[in-house]
């Protein structure tokens, strides 16, 4: 597998990573020295993980791990799953408190079922992730303390992690253009370093100047992954990005940060002879 299409999607999970502050440490170490062992390995940990937002930056992992082919019907999870959202609609009514919990959990599933229908494999794995850490919230759990609907309860939480073990099998491809990854690793890289510091505590005064940089940029890579797109219009993105952040850098009052973005900007400038 090229070493530049490990380099972007370890990057898309260092990116998720950073959105949901998470330890970007082991990735950020993938990401300067891509191994597709230490890449699986990682993978396998947090997957496992009990935490929704550490499955998240697992799944984005995926598009370069072999899973083999699909070993159940999806229409058949299709089926099963929207069964589930009438049951749960039904007991929205029954729940008192846990109303909007239970709410939640039901409309996580149908959007899960949706995205399994359209082929979303990325999406419908990580909503069914949301859907098991909606199902397993205290105030349902407190629910089982009543015997008319700890039943009911149990068989619908355990067939939800179900439904995820089962999607969680689903393979994932990423069909980056290869003669596209080496723009898009440039464009990442600053994209990377500019997220660090928009996410940093101590640089979040200016959030409001790092924040659409960092959009645009994500508008670029994306054009770049996208086959039909015209280079023009990555391009033409990169090129808006500079002058935005030109007529904003003199905001920044710390001279140390302003001379770090100054760095990124002139990158991205000269991103554009290159676009």
């Amino acid at each position: 597998m090229d070493d530049k299409f490990v380099k972007v999607v370890v990057g898309l999970a260092l990116e998720s990573a950073l959105v949901l502050k998470r330890d970007i440490r082991t990735l950020i170490a993938l990401y300067s020295d891509p191994d597709l062992g230490r890449v699986r390995e990682l993978h396998d940990q947090l997957i496992e993980s009990r935490d929704h937002y550490d499955r998240v930056v697992a799944i984005w992992l995926e598009p370069m791990l072999e899973f083999g082919p699909l070993k159940s019907n999806p229409k058949g999870l299709v089926k099963e799953m929207r069964e589930m959202e009438f049951v749960l609609y039904l007991l929205t009514n029954r729940v008192g408190e846990a109303q909007r919990e239970v709410n939640d959990w039901m409309n996580y599933i149908a959007n899960a079922s949706q995205s399994i229908e359209d082929d979303f494999w990325i999406d419908a794995k990580i909503l069914l992730s949301r859907a098991v850490q909606s199902s397993q919230h205290p105030s349902i759990e407190k629910l089982k303390a009543d015997p008319s609907l700890r039943y009911e309860v149990d068989v619908l939480q355990r067939a939800t992690v179900s439904y995820f073990e089962e999607v969680k099998g689903y393979p994932l491809r990423l069909n980056v253009p290869e003669y596209r990854l080496e723009e898009v690793l440039m464009i990442q890289e600053i994209m990377l370093e500019m997220m660090q510091i928009h996410y940093g505590v101590e640089h979040g005064n200016y959030a409001e100047i790092t924040r659409p940089t960092i959009h645009r940029l994500s508008t670029a890579i994306r054009y770049l992954m996208d086959a039909k797109k015209e280079a023009e219009a990555t391009k033409r993105e990169v090129q808006l990005t500079s002058e935005q952040l030109e007529a904003r850098l003199n905001e920044i009052i710390d001279k140390e940060i302003r001379g770090l973005i100054g760095v990124y900007n002139e990158k991205i400038k000269e991103l554009i002879n290159t676009l």
